[in-house]
């Protein structure tokens, strides 16, 4: 059965010390300071899944909230996460940035990496709320170096394309969305995909320019993922530069071809795998589609880029 946005019931502390301990729970390991504990103290978390994206929404007091690096080694949760502040206000860093959050603004954060949030409370109560989205970090088809030019950057929750999508992911958290598991899996794909195209193109001022070359390349990357013979050296040829170079030009961009190449095919056949209406493929039919030759590499593949085989996501995309 599919958890739907807006059913699940917050979960309540009026306890400081417990309150690190239930964030942990809902989201990754963080440590929290500079919070009073006492009769003003509050804390509540509701968290619900549709599909693979998790939705929460958190409401506290001030204080602060970090993910050192040696938090982040040591649980190796891999997720991308957008906060977006509802009351009060909100400083976050990460990556050497720093951004402030006014009401409905939203920051992209990345948990293998130390970030911090800084909460300063409505001057009504003290209090704030924040709504926090959360994808495995490989359904979001960000390049790593996008990650990095992404990050800490506020986008407006009010105006323009940022404006649209915050207001979009709101209507998630308060609407009960009832699907089934094709469905639902479809409907998170496409807002993967709106979160990915605004964000580029409402961020990409900030961020490091992109080259013609490595755009041409990854035009030519999506458009050949079910070419198994696909490979540095026929994209380079194809170009009209040297392999050398096309992976100098990825090198710059934090990441490698053959590693857009995989992550790409595999999302591809996770979603193939998600849908309802393609129950009667086989998971080699899947593969082959986009260019996996070996069923066997595709498998070790999709496990260590999912953490569980096609057979058991399959399985679970199907009973969500």
């Amino acid at each position: 059965m599919l958890v739907r946005s807006g059913f699940a019931l917050p979960v309540r502390t009026t306890r400081a010390s417990d309150w690190e301990d239930m964030l942990r729970e809902h989201f990754v390991a963080l440590s929290v300071s500079d919070i009073e504990d006492g009769p003003r103290f509050t804390g509540a978390v509701r968290s619900s899944e549709l599909a693979h994206l998790k939705v929460s929404t958190v409401q506290s007091t001030e204080q602060r909230i970090a993910r050192s690096g040696s938090l982040a080694r040591a649980d190796r949760a891999d997720y991308l996460q957008i906060g977006r502040i509802r009351r009060g206000r909100a400083v976050v860093t990460q990556d050497d940035r720093e951004c402030v959050l006014d009401h409905d603004d939203f920051v992209l954060y990345d948990t293998t990496r130390p970030f911090e949030w800084r909460f300063d409370g409505h001057p009504d109560d003290g209090s704030w709320v924040l709504e926090v989205f959360t994808w495995p970090r490989g359904s979001l088809s960000f390049t790593e170096a996008e990650i990095h030019d992404l990050t800490a950057i506020t986008f407006d929750g009010r105006a323009g394309a940022s404006g649209l999508l915050g207001r979009f992911l709101h209507d998630i958290v308060t609407s009960r969305i009832a699907s089934d598991a094709g469905a639902g899996n479809a409907i998170v794909d496409e807002v993967g995909d709106l979160v990915g195209a605004v964000l580029r193109a409402v961020g990409r001022p900030l961020g490091a320019p992109r080259s013609s070359t490595y755009r041409a390349a990854m035009a030519m990357i999506d458009e050949s993922l079910g070419d198994p013979s696909l490979s540095p050296s026929v994209i380079a040829s194809a170009l009209g530069i040297s392999t050398r170079h096309l992976h100098r030009v990825f090198a710059e961009q934090d990441t490698t071809v053959s590693r857009v190449i995989r992550v790409r095919r595999l999302e591809q056949c996770r979603r193939d795998m998600a849908l309802s209406t393609t129950t009667d493929r086989s998971l080699g039919q899947i593969s082959r589609r986009w260019g996996f030759a070996d069923p066997s590499l595709f498998s070790r593949t999709f496990k260590s880029e999912y953490g569980m085989s096609p057979r058991q996501y399959r399985a679970t995309a199907a009973a969500t």
